[in-house]
């Protein structure tokens, strides 16, 4: 199918998704409030770790960092150990902030805590306690911005959902939710499973083991995301559209979060070639609507589990139908150029105004700076998503090949008329500048010891050029004299140093000396 069908798709899409996107404002008042919780709970990790070191409770922690010091010397293998022996071992970002999905009016932040053991109601109590002093002395409450206004962030704990919460008292009012889990949890749920007896017994006051899987799963969850769909062309502006459609129609809450996450990576995933914003829209509507999530469909396989494991298990049977018709009438409204309707705005003029041209496109990749404690490989430069501002320089694509086609029958008698005069010529290229997607090529050719040189669109255009200046110079007809006559006389000075087409000014090098040509240039082509 052709591409330039989707370019009115594109157009409501991308205008669907500025609408959808968080404000600068927003995103530095998650960047603030993550980044300065973050900064928090480093510093409680140090307080724990040296409550515990004074008072004795960790003297085989001690003696395993003593050992470690003498056998590497190295700053970062002693920081890898110590690491390794702390309670709080280190906090990632996870859901919304971590997948950059954050849309407008999105409140509620997650982190999780790593801890060394199994956590516990007293670790999570000493953590909340600790974690408001931190805030309360940090620079954040100095300066008195998202987290400090003289009384501070809410802290509560939250024994029950193995969850400190921190609410903000600033607006927008942010809701930021630390999980705290360890990696033993899925360790010794694996050994249960695999039929082994645990010799250790658990603390009575563990946090609920379940709540601290889940933790486990949605990092997991966004290290794949940040592996997989992130550097996926469309595939996160896709993703933010249909969660904003899965808030509106409530048919689609079902699938919100993880499992439209899923559907969307795979269905633009394992298209040939990249697609634009609407094409990649109208691909997720296609697999939706040809029955993946019925009952008798393939399902959504989960990634990030080791069983084998159905991301849309939860779904009973009428919601699988009425997500797959909701899509199916979806996939008609976009067919027939009401795209519109399923995203829930107005259409758009056929017509859209020009964008200035100092405004500077906004990076819609990376929502807010990652953490240190969780870096990402920084991604290349994102592919233009907005098919609409490619469109002009194929018009002129287009107006560039029509004036070539009107050309050639004047100049190429010229062409000729050196060829049957001058046997044998080698025409060079000198150079290629402009961008890509207008070059403009420098031709030059040598007789009897003069070097004549001339630009044009193309190669082919750029040897007429060429042709033209030489039978000028030689005082020859070159057939396009009758077409210059109306615009007034021009000497044989003048004709010579600017040569006169029928195609748009083309860029003539005005100077014909008997040196050599000048060397080829060092730009580079610009890419447009």
């Amino acid at each position: 199918r052709p591409m330039r069908i989707f370019v009115n798709d594109d157009r409501h899409v991308m205008a669907k998704h500025s609408a959808v996107y968080p404000t600068q404002e927003e995103l530095e008042a998650v960047q603030n409030m993550v980044s300065h919780t973050e900064r928090a709970l480093k510093a409680v990790s140090d307080w724990i770790d040296e409550q515990e070191k004074v008072s004795g409770e960790q003297p085989e922690t001690e003696s395993m960092e003593t050992a470690a010091e003498e056998e590497s010397k190295e700053g970062g293998d002693q920081k890898a150990t110590e690491q390794l022996t702390r309670t709080l071992r280190g906090v990632m970002r996870v859901g919304l902030v971590a997948k950059g999905l954050l849309l407008k009016g999105d409140l509620d932040l997650e982190l999780v805590l790593l801890c060394k053991d199994k956590p516990t109601a007293k670790l999570l109590e000493k953590v909340a306690d600790n974690l408001g002093v931190q805030l309360a002395v940090s620079g954040a409450a100095r300066r008195g911005d998202s987290l400090g206004d003289g009384s501070g962030p809410h802290i509560i704990q939250s024994v029950g959902d193995a969850a400190i919460v921190i609410k903000n008292t600033k607006e927008p009012p942010l809701t930021l939710t630390i999980h705290l889990t360890s990696p033993v949890v899925r360790e010794e749920l694996e050994k249960q499973l695999a039929g082994e007896t645990l010799s250790v017994t658990d603390s009575p006051d563990v946090l609920d083991r379940q709540k601290c899987l889940a933790a486990l799963a949605s990092l997991r969850h966004a290290k794949w995301f940040q592996a997989r769909a992130n550097g996926l062309k469309s595939c996160v502006i896709v993703i933010r559209v249909l969660r904003d459609l899965c808030t509106r129609v409530p048919t689609w809450a079902p699938l919100r979060g993880w499992p439209l996450e899923l559907l969307c990576e795979k269905s633009i995933g394992t298209a040939n070639r990249p697609m634009g914003a609407g094409e990649a829209l109208r691909r997720v509507l296609e697999c939706l609507a040809s029955g993946i999530v019925m009952p008798d469909g393939s399902g959504i396989y989960d990634p990030c589990e080791k069983e084998a494991t159905d991301a849309i298990g939860h779904l009973d049977r009428q919601q699988r139908e009425d997500i797959t018709q909701s899509a199916q009438h979806a996939l008609r409204l976009a067919a027939f150029g009401q795209l519109h309707k399923v995203l829930g705005m107005d259409p758009l003029p056929s017509k859209m105004p020009k964008k200035p041209k100092n405004e500077n496109p906004v990076d819609y990749t990376v929502q807010i700076p990652p953490s240190t404690t969780y870096a990402v490989t920084p991604m290349k430069r994102p592919m233009e998503e907005d098919g609409e501002e490619k469109s002009p320089s194929k018009k002129k694509k287009k107006i560039q090949k029509k004036e070539e086609k009107l050309e050639p029958p004047q100049a190429m008698n010229a062409l000729m008329k050196l060829n049957q005069l001058k046997p044998g010529l080698q025409y060079k290229l000198v150079s290629q500048t402009g961008p890509v997607h207008a070059p403009i090529f420098t031709m030059s050719v040598e007789i009897d010891g003069s070097t004549f040189e001339a630009s044009g669109p193309s190669k082919k255009t750029a040897k007429l050029h060429v042709a033209v200046k030489v039978l000028q110079d030689m005082g020859l007809p070159t057939g396009v004299e009758g077409k210059d006559s109306g615009k007034g006389d021009e000497s044989a000075e003048e004709t010579e140093t600017k040569p006169v087409v029928v195609a748009p000014p083309p860029v003539v090098e005005t100077v014909s000396t008997p040196t050599a040509a000048s060397p080829p240039s060092d730009q580079t082509p610009e890419v447009g």
